[in-house]
């Protein structure tokens, strides 16, 4: 919570500066937008918001900040009649001037503040934004039509939200661990139980339904130490054994284990982290930053991105639950080696397929769809949390590499990763080419 608050004072001291009438040079600073993205990831790490619901998140605020800006930049389609059931988005009234941007942040921060029940942080970033825009002339009409805008089609996208079927699936019943050989079992060293087992009855946002881009079963679980299977774990086995030290950096900066158990001695505490998801958020700011995208662009990128990410979500929990597939641990330890530990912290749900390789492979997807295949960049999105940056010479890459993790971490077999890459890839082109926002409609654009 520390960045958050030092975010508010950047922004109050930014506001006593230069105080001429250049609030659209400072409102339209498509870098502000990642700014307040980032404050939102903080938050939810902070709160320890699971990598599933905090897509949903994500999802939501970048959709409201998506629906202002199509309202006031004629190159973006609203998705109004895209998405199921999106309807009633609403327009800005007759003779009122709209500052769009302005209004796109309102918008993105009330959606945020509602879904992650942080009002008093929400509002004292919300208020700093407002400060900014009063210290570099905005007109007070003006602000005060932008809010209202920002807020109205927030309150769009907040009731379109609550028929997903969210509010049901914190009641549902909790998950019953099968007692079936071979099935998700909890994992040291909390135990913890299954997140989210009925996530896949969430309404996705582009996919018409969670098993659309369902993988093929996996391989029969046996503990034949000739069999397929067997040898998917000797594999995990002998590869975490014999880590390089590239392998162990590779499973630590990709690792984004939002609750991660910590024992000593007799003490039990937690550590925090980013999820995956806003490992990639940070990475569409780095990029849309690196191509000097404008203001616009930047909210569509974050918009589809998160799309394919909360879409991706559904679709690996729906695999994950459907075959409720054993972990690496549990079956090193029960058929290889009682001693042996991954390199990583097994994940509270199970294993078939890796939630990691999917959502890179969608969201590196839709980023190709947007710029191209050679989008060489820094990835500082771990300097929070110890990691030096990583280079990559596309998104691609850096897919790649954060599925492999799970593999080097000892939390998933190879098999699943490869798999999941598959499904992302799918995934991530039916979102672009399902949801029609750009107008110009151009496609993988050749750099």
């Amino acid at each position: 919570m520390r960045k958050i608050i030092h975010a508010i004072i950047v922004l109050t001291i930014a506001a006593s500066c230069n105080r001429a009438n250049d609030y659209q040079q400072v409102l339209h600073d498509p870098s502000l937008y990642s700014h307040l993205t980032g404050q939102v990831t903080e938050i939810m790490t902070f709160n320890i918001f699971t990598p599933p619901v905090a897509s949903r998140v994500y999802a939501y605020a970048h959709l409201a900040a998506y629906e202002v800006t199509a309202k006031g930049d004629s190159n973006y389609a609203s998705l109004e009649g895209q998405l199921k059931g999106l309807q009633n988005i609403p327009a800005p009234g007759p003779g009122k001037l709209i500052d769009y941007p302005y209004a796109s942040m309102i918008a993105f921060m009330e959606v945020g503040k509602t879904l992650t029940f942080s009002n008093a942080t929400m509002d004292s970033i919300v208020n700093s934004l407002k400060l900014l825009a009063k210290e570099h002339g905005m007109p007070d009409s003006m602000e005060a039509h932008s809010t209202a805008y920002g807020l109205s089609v927030a309150k769009a996208i907040l009731a379109w939200s609550k028929k997903d079927n969210y509010a049901q699936t914190r009641s549902a019943a909790k998950y019953t661990v099968p007692e079936e050989e071979g099935k998700w079992i909890p994992t040291p060293p909390a135990y913890i139980q299954a997140v989210e087992p009925h996530w896949r009855t969430i309404r996705t946002i582009a996919i018409d339904s969670a098993s659309q881009f369902a993988p093929p079963p996996p391989v029969p679980f046996s503990k034949d130490s000739t069999s397929e299977f067997y040898n998917w774990a000797k594999q995990v086995y002998d590869t975490v054994n014999n880590l390089t030290d590239e392998q162990k950096a590779i499973a630590s900066f990709w690792d984004c284990n939002g609750f991660k158990v910590n024992i000593v001695g007799h003490a039990m505490f937690a550590t925090k982290a980013m999820t995956p998801g806003g490992h990639w958020m940070g990475i569409v700011g780095i990029i849309c930053k690196d191509k000097k995208t404008d203001f616009a662009k930047t909210v569509q990128t974050y918009a589809t991105v998160s799309f394919a990410l909360m879409d991706a979500f559904i679709s690996c929990w729906d695999a994950k639950f459907n075959w409720n597939l054993i972990r690496p641990e549990s079956v090193i330890n029960q058929y290889i080696d009682p001693n042996w530990k991954p390199f990583l912290q097994t994940p509270p749900f199970p294993e078939y397929t890796s939630g990691h390789s999917e959502i890179s492979s969608a969201a590196a997807t839709v980023l190709e769809h947007l710029y191209g295949t050679a989008i060489a960049f820094r990835d500082s999105t771990e300097r929070a949390w110890g990691w030096p940056d990583r280079h990559f010479q596309s998104v691609r890459q850096a897919a790649d590499e954060a599925g492999l993790s799970r593999f080097y971490g000892g939390i998933h077999y190879r098999r699943s990763i490869e798999v999941a890459r598959d499904q992302g890839i799918r995934l991530g082109n039916y979102v672009m080419t399902k949801l029609q926002t750009d107008k110009q409609q151009t496609k993988l654009a050749a750099q």
